[in-house]
């Protein structure tokens, strides 16, 4: 029953056909949360930290079948763990990159977490770092718990 006393209808999810409520996505985006539709139910999609949106130059150095290979690009969001960059190179899952922050001239390691193929041709690469390396993008991150990511 919603609010006003009236029956809700419960309806697969056209995509996904699982048996949610309607109220539950307006719900979980209230509070911040994506939905996640499983075949049963919804979850919560968990992460260690916030990302923020942020477009920060790096050089993403890597080997690609043995052959060297060096692109510059932007960020499309980072946070305290990694960040969301678009790469041309074809690369592999778990595969070790070097990142470089132009603004500071930083290195660090880090790994392909998650990679995803846009409509151009390009491919979304979340990067992982190896180490802790939270002023890696010379922003302060704030911890509300033991790996948040929100920014003071």
């Amino acid at each position: 029953m919603d609010a006003c006393g009236k029956a809700q209808s419960v309806r697969p999810d056209r995509r996904t056909g699982s048996w949610i409520m309607p109220w539950h996505k307006s719900l979980l985006r209230f509070f911040g949360r994506k939905p996640v539709a499983t075949s049963a139910k919804f979850t919560i999609e968990k992460r260690r930290g916030e990302r923020v949106p942020a477009a920060m130059s790096v050089f993403v150095y890597g080997r690609v079948s043995g052959v060297p290979f060096a692109e510059q690009t932007e960020t499309d969001n980072i946070s305290a763990q990694g960040g969301l960059l678009a790469l041309s190179t074809g690369i592999q899952r778990s595969q070790t990159l070097l990142l470089t922050n132009l603004q500071t001239n930083e290195d660090l390691a880090c790994r392909v977490a998650r990679l995803a193929i846009t409509d151009k041709g390009k491919t979304l690469v979340g990067v992982e770092f190896l180490r802790p390396a939270p002023r890696f993008w010379s922003i302060e991150f704030r911890s509300a718990g033991l790996n948040s990511g929100s920014l003071r």
